[in-house]
C-alpha cells in the first residue's frame, strides 16, 4: 500500500496516511475531522537495489571489455 501526503483544506494541517488507493479519497483530517482533503504534491523517494556497481557511493562500475 502506498503512503500519501495530504493537506486539510479547512485547517491547513499536513499529514501522511498509509492506505490503499481506494481509501485515499475517504480520509478525514486528524486535527479537525474535516473531509475536505487534498493530496499534496511531493517528491518521490525511490528505494531499492541498484542494478550493479558500488552500493555505497551510487557509482556503477564500468562493464568489463569484450574480446573477440
Amino acid at each position: 500500500m502506498p503512503s500519501y501526503d495530504l493537506v486539510c483544506q479547512a485547517c491547513v494541517h499536513k499529514f501522511e496516511v498509509f492506505c490503499s488507493i481506494s481509501q485515499k479519497d475517504h480520509q478525514k483530517c486528524p486535527e479537525c475531522g474535516s473531509d475536505k482533503i487534498k493530496q499534496r504534491l511531493t517528491t518521490v523517494n525511490v528505494v531499492g537495489k541498484s542494478s550493479g556497481g558500488d552500493r555505497g557511493s551510487g557509482v556503477s562500475k564500468a562493464a568489463p571489455p569484450r574480446f573477440g
